[in-house]
């Protein structure tokens, strides 16, 4: 549900130009939306926002300009980081080409058909069968590979945090998906940056009427890991949360990376029963900002048990 895209600076200069094609931009790509700019030609996005400023229109005191700081402002408050840096960018139709040679692009954004390269312009990416349109919620089975494939562009792009917020995130239907999610990244991270994996799960209290209660992030952690060097060789941390008075609730459910999350009706506690559906959701920004915010820079809930590699 999330795609990478290489854009043309001369495309986003041309739609800082117009009005209706500005809002669009602002509306359609970067954080919330399915469509994450790449950080192509350059490696991060400190480096991306640099490199596009230069390339914008030259009278600062114009609205077209200052459409296009702002398209580009907010492009790069969210990328896909590529480990390599084009040495021609100037010459950004050969250098795009040359790298989705390399590690193909989800999708081209050009202001022309590139030669021997399928990419999307203003005249084509709106035609029906457009790889530019993109489901922001879908039905999924309650198996592991359709669970799979629906986070995977969100676990394929990250190289800085995969988030998991489930209340059950300790059972064993939770556990069993978490390592086939940390076998994947394994995968497909093969030539870039590895992500950082957290869990967040809530405390359940056991007792006489309410059955088993939830075990503390150590033994967590270890029901992941088990004996597997690959998962082993990941950075993965896991927190047992309680809730406090006066704060919000832990009731939400999904998985977010620094591109965006995606929200799931049952989370990760998969049935296996292909009968069995659920419904996956991406996360406007709002919402996502709200659910990172909660996790990972508020004190919203009381850390019961935290486990993290030595």
């Amino acid at each position: 549900m999330l795609w990478e895209y290489a854009l043309e600076p001369k495309l986003l200069s041309k739609w800082a130009s117009d009005i209706r094609d500005y809002r669009e931009c602002l509306e359609k790509y970067g954080l919330g939306t399915p469509r994450i700019i790449s950080s192509f030609p350059k490696s991060k996005a400190s480096k991306l926002r640099r490199y596009l400023l230069k390339q914008g229109p030259v009278d600062e005191q114009s609205s077209h300009c200052q459409r296009y700081i702002e398209l580009v402002e907010k492009l790069v408050e969210s990328c896909v980081f590529r480990n390599t840096e084009a040495a021609n960018a100037d010459k950004w139709d050969i250098a795009v080409s040359n790298e989705h040679t390399r590690q193909p692009f989800d999708a081209i954004l050009a202001t022309l058909p590139l030669k021997d390269l399928d990419c999307l312009t203003p005249e084509n990416m709106y035609e029906p069968g457009s790889i530019w349109n993109h489901k922001s919620q879908q039905i999924v089975r309650r198996t592991t590979p359709d669970l799979l494939e629906a986070f995977s562009g969100l676990l394929k792009l990250s190289t800085q945090n995969i988030v998991i917020v489930d209340p059950f995130g300790w059972t064993s239907e939770a556990t069993h998906f978490i390592q086939k999610l940390l076998d994947y990244v394994v995968e497909t991270h093969k030539n870039q940056e590895v992500p950082n994996i957290v869990l967040y799960y809530k405390e359940k209290r056991g007792g006489a009427n309410s059955g088993k209660g939830s075990p503390n992030a150590d033994h967590v952690r270890q029901e992941v890991l088990g004996t597997s060097g690959k998962r082993n060789s990941l950075n993965f941390e896991v927190y047992e949360l309680q809730e406090i008075a006066g704060k919000d609730v832990f009731h939400n459910r999904c998985i977010m990376s620094e591109n965006g999350g995606i929200i799931t009706g049952h989370g990760i506690g998969v049935s296996e029963d292909g009968a069995h559906t659920d419904v996956a959701i991406l996360m406007d920004k709002e919402i996502y900002v709200k659910n990172w915010n909660q996790f990972r820079e508020e004190e919203t809930f009381r850390v019961l048990s935290h486990s993290a590699n030595p």
